[in-house]
């Protein structure tokens, strides 16, 4: 799911921008968080776990000066990857833009949800049931799980904040393992055939 850093007539923020997708992803793809955490692997799964820590990042640094133009550049960067990774998946042209639209709408309006959630807007679910029909997707998950991930929110926001926006805004990021939170649960298996209410 990366685009080659071997490319021209990028801009220093493209850059910086596809340096902070690649620890995105790096992150949203630990095992543990499949095996483990109960995070569908799937196309949706995947795109979910991509989502939540995305949020994150963009909860560290939304408001901070010059992050607009980066937190633009990395936003147009993971569209820019949905259309890729369909393409690899043997989309046809006729079709790849609805579902890339669809794909968006879905990533995007996530962070709606999770701003939601962590400000109690009135109206707005809970965390919980946020990440229950997010990176969950709707399965019936555990509470042990269910709890687990809102830990693993919790201290993955927390370790953002103890970096500098000067770094992140070079590209230099990190994101904590995810293994103390889930590795004393058990492995799961979840089916994926729930879809989330209209």
């Amino acid at each position: 799911m990366f685009r080659s850093f071997f490319r021209t007539r990028l801009t220093r923020e493209q850059k910086i921008a596809l340096v902070l997708y690649e620890q995105i992803v790096t992150a949203a793809r630990q095992p543990v968080l499949y095996a483990k955490a109960g995070i569908p692997d799937t196309l949706e799964g995947r795109v979910e776990s991509i989502a939540l820590h995305t949020f994150l990042l963009f909860r560290r640094m939304t408001g901070r000066p010059d992050w607009d133009v980066i937190g633009g550049a990395l936003s147009d960067e993971i569209v820019a990857d949905f259309d890729r990774s369909l393409r690899e998946m043997g989309v046809g042209d006729m079709s790849i833009g609805k579902k890339v639209k669809k794909l968006a709408q879905l990533f995007f309006g996530r962070f709606d949800a999770y701003w939601g959630a962590i400000n109690g807007s009135d109206g707005a679910d809970d965390l919980e049931t946020v990440l229950k029909w997010g990176v969950f997707q709707g399965q019936d998950i555990d509470s042990a799980r269910l709890s687990a991930m809102g830990e693993y929110f919790d201290k993955q926001s927390a370790h953002l904040f103890t970096q500098t926006e000067k770094n992140i805004l070079v590209g230099r990021v990190t994101f904590t393992s995810p293994d103390p939170v889930f590795a004393a649960l058990p492995p799961v298996r979840l089916s994926t055939d729930v879809e989330e209410p209209a």
